[in-house]
């Protein structure tokens, strides 16, 4: 009787990590897309971004355009690995959601609130990847 109690807590743990995960392959996806959406406005509408002349990271508004296009399909590309159930896509999604919270991080005076929504989001996919601890 034991034995398959403990199996049933086992499956459920199992559930829920896996289910964790891929709502983070989710989360990953849809960052993804918003942070090429970010790209794209700040691309083609450079008026809605804040421009701060003494700002360390003085980079143009169309560079910081086009590091959020391009980080936002490496972003949905690896929130894709990890929809499909890859394991490096979890590892690989760590470095990734890591970086793009730093390039979020950088870019806060830029798009305050934007930035700040966007590090939240990659915190709790951090905390996604790493809470399932089981490996298939």
């Amino acid at each position: 009787m034991t034995t398959s109690s403990t199996s049933s807590n086992t499956e459920t743990r199992r559930g829920w990590g896996h289910g964790v995960v891929l709502f983070a392959g989710t989360l990953m996806l849809v960052l993804g897309i918003l942070e090429f959406l970010r790209g794209l406005t700040a691309l083609f509408e450079n008026t809605l971004f804040v421009n701060t002349p003494d700002y360390i990271f003085a980079l143009d508004v169309t560079t910081w355009g086009w590091l959020h296009l391009i980080w936002g399909v490496v972003l949905a590309a690896v929130g894709g690995a990890i929809l499909a159930g890859r394991l490096v896509g979890r590892i690989v999604g760590l470095s990734i959601v890591t970086i793009a919270m730093v390039l979020n991080f950088v870019s806060l005076p830029i798009y305050p609130l934007w930035s700040v929504v966007m590090i939240a989001l990659c915190i709790f996919i951090m905390w996604a990847l790493c809470a399932e601890d089981s490996v298939d």
